[in-house]
């Protein structure tokens, strides 16, 4: 199998990713801006440093790959202000090193909330729908992970954080992975936007209680109301899209798998 190039590989989604490929026979390199640790590195994968915010290793890192799947993130500062332009960098330097195709996951329905960050995903997703190279956008749902990281952020203060007018159809990160290889194996032509959710749509009220009943937590399950076009955004259920139901493993089923691993002594 050719070589695919994992942007952003040391990353949640990227690791994900990486070994969706390997086990599916694609060699695999990994691309970050610093190289990771010894117990974090997966056997099989090269690790290589580059930046696509600079451009710099870029062309290196891209030197005989066939597709790139694109899952480099930015919170905020200067990273999230030049995320589509490094988005473009990469793209760039994929076609002048004879890639044949680029993949990038998104967030799903980001184009129908006005926030900063969801407003550099757009970007971005514009910069991939513009260029030349046949690209793919995967727009998904919240991540099991990010809702498991609120919720242990809010339960050091006591209380679980909801938005109590929001549903969300999280997915977990193995799905997300297959739905970007599967991307990858896709013949390549011109642009496509396609989206991949997880199997429930879920009020966050119901996932908060899936958490306290998984994790033994007494936290409060506070309420904060989100007003606005935002908050009427969330009441009508824009961010949902039944159709995109593509992964199989639950919120329930990821806490009960997240339990095993924290009991592991091996980490």
């Amino acid at each position: 199998m050719a070589l695919l190039l994992v942007a952003g590989g040391t990353g949640a989604a990227g690791r994900a990713t990486a070994r969706e490929a390997l086990g599916r026979g694609w060699q695999v390199r990994s691309l970050s801006r610093t190289l990771p640790a010894p117990t974090r590195v997966l056997d099989g994968v090269e690790y290589v440093r580059a930046d696509a915010a600079s451009g710099s290793g870029l062309a290196a890192a891209l030197d005989g790959v066939e597709v790139v799947i694109d899952t480099l993130e930015a919170r905020r500062g200067r990273a999230l202000r030049g995320y589509p332009l490094a988005g473009r960098r990469l793209l760039d330097a994929a076609r002048g090193s004879g890639v044949d195709r680029a993949v990038s996951v998104s967030i799903m329905a980001c184009d129908q909330f006005p926030l900063r960050y969801y407003r550099s995903k757009v970007a971005k997703e514009q910069v991939y729908a513009a260029h030349a190279l046949p690209t793919t956008v995967v727009r998904c749902g919240q991540f099991h992970d990010v809702l498991g990281s609120l919720f242990e952020r809010g339960e050091r203060f006591g209380f679980l954080p909801i938005l109590p007018q929001a549903r969300l159809q999280p997915i977990d990160l193995s799905d997300v992975a297959r739905a970007l290889v599967d991307a990858a194996q896709a013949p390549a032509g011109g642009f496509l936007l396609t989206a991949a959710c997880g199997p429930e749509v879920r009020s966050m009220r119901s996932l908060a209680g899936a958490w306290r009943t998984a994790t033994g937590s007494t936290a409060r399950v506070v309420d904060l109301p989100v007003p606005g076009r935002i908050g009427r955004s969330l009441a009508e259920g824009r961010n949902l899209m039944a159709d995109a139901a593509f992964g199989t493993v639950t919120f329930e089923q990821w806490l009960a798998r997240r339990a095993i691993a924290r009991a592991d002594p091996r980490g």
